[in-house]
Order: C-alpha cells, then structure tokens, then sequence
C-alpha cells in the first residue's frame, strides 16, 4: 500500500484520523494509543487553546496553540517546555477529536470536559514541573 501524505488526505477528504507517536501532548495523548482527528484549517481555523497538526521537515507534530501572532503561531506540546514560532503556513490542521485510547469514548474539542482540561492546563503543568524538580532535589539528598 502507497503511503499518502497527510496534506493530500486534508485535501481530498477535509480531515484525517491517525494513531499518536510520541509523548509530548502527555498526558492529555498517549504514545502509540490515543487516536486524534485533525480537520484542514480551512475548515476549522485554530483558536487559542486549541491543538494544530503542523509539518517540520518531514515529520508531523501536534502542539497547543498558546497564542496567536499575525504570522505565526507561538506553541508548545503539553509534556514540553519549550516555546515554537511556527509560521502559519506550516499549520495543516486543528485537532476536532481524539480519544485517549482505542477504547475510549472520543472527545471533541467543544465537550465542557475539553474546555475543563484547556483551564486547569497551567495548574497541572506548574503542579508536575515542580513534582519533578522535588524528586531531583530528595535524589540528590539521598
């Protein structure tokens, strides 16, 4: 079977449904067992909060949306630290659905639990970063 791009899916059928690969939209998506819809952006145009595919190079990545530039997109995964500029162009699709694993209910980006999960975001991420910088400090008193 001949590998389609993902760009030539968008265009024929206006969305995708892909297995995730990867951890850096832990914990919301689990490596190799949440299932994500993306819509072309045409269709759905990304708001703040939201999760976008977009292509580097080759590879294929979902990100959150942390704000919204005349140009670009400033975003990060939910497991990352780091902030990208990613220019508007290289932003394929908003992610409309995902379930977290293959038997699970799906869960589109308006349910009230989404929007729940967009709000207290920043506390779970404040909350795991100091978890983690909390062990390191008791290792190194050990």
């Amino acid at each position: 079977m001949e590998s389609v791009a993902y760009e030539e899916l968008l265009k024929r059928d206006g969305q995708v449904m892909t297995h995730v690969v990867g951890n850096s939209m832990m914990p919301l998506l689990l490596d190799r067992e949440s299932i994500v819809v993306v819509e072309d952006i045409e269709r759905v145009p990304p708001r703040r909060g939201d999760v976008v595919l977009y292509k580097t190079g080759d590879t294929y990545i979902l990100h959150r949306v942390l704000r919204i530039e005349p140009e670009e997109y400033v975003i990060r995964g939910d497991n990352t630290w780091t902030l990208e500029n990613i220019p508007k162009t290289a932003v394929l699709a908003t992610l409309i659905g995902f379930c977290r694993h293959s038997d699970d209910t799906f869960v589109y980006r308006d349910y009230v639990i989404y929007r729940l999960y967009r709000m207290v975001l920043p506390a779970i991420r404040w909350s795991r970063r100091s978890l983690g910088l909390l062990k390191r400090v008791i290792g190194k008193l050990s």
